[in-house]
């Protein structure tokens, strides 16, 4: 069962097919029984940046420490969707609170 243990925001950079744009991100932190984390990213780009950019469902988020994660969006994009796209991507690969803080600092504890 997984149980919130933190939050926090920043800035980065959406990354697709070579351009960029710059973007906030949210991160939330759950733990897992077996002391693991998966950190949740949860960003909003606009819906015409996306499809000039060729936006295929898939994206990077650059943050400012140059690490990547890719983040995505279900279902199709086009000129009927929403201005404002939400697009999201995990990190499950954290164990322990140390090494959460350590990879994400932008988190609130």
């Amino acid at each position: 069962m997984l149980t919130f243990a933190a939050e926090g925001s920043g800035q980065g950079k959406l990354e697709i097919n070579g351009h960029c744009e710059p973007v906030s991100y949210e991160l939330i932190v759950a733990r897992e029984e077996d002391e693991t984390s998966q950190v949740r990213i949860r960003l909003n780009a606009p819906r015409d940046w996306l499809l000039k950019q060729g936006f295929k469902g898939d994206a990077v988020l650059v943050r400012s420490n140059g690490s990547r994660i890719a983040v995505r969006r279900e279902g199709v994009l086009d000129v009927h969707s929403s201005v404002c796209v939400t697009l999201e991507g995990y990190d499950g690969t954290l164990r322990g609170v140390d090494e959460v803080s350590e990879a994400y600092p932008e988190l609130k504890h």
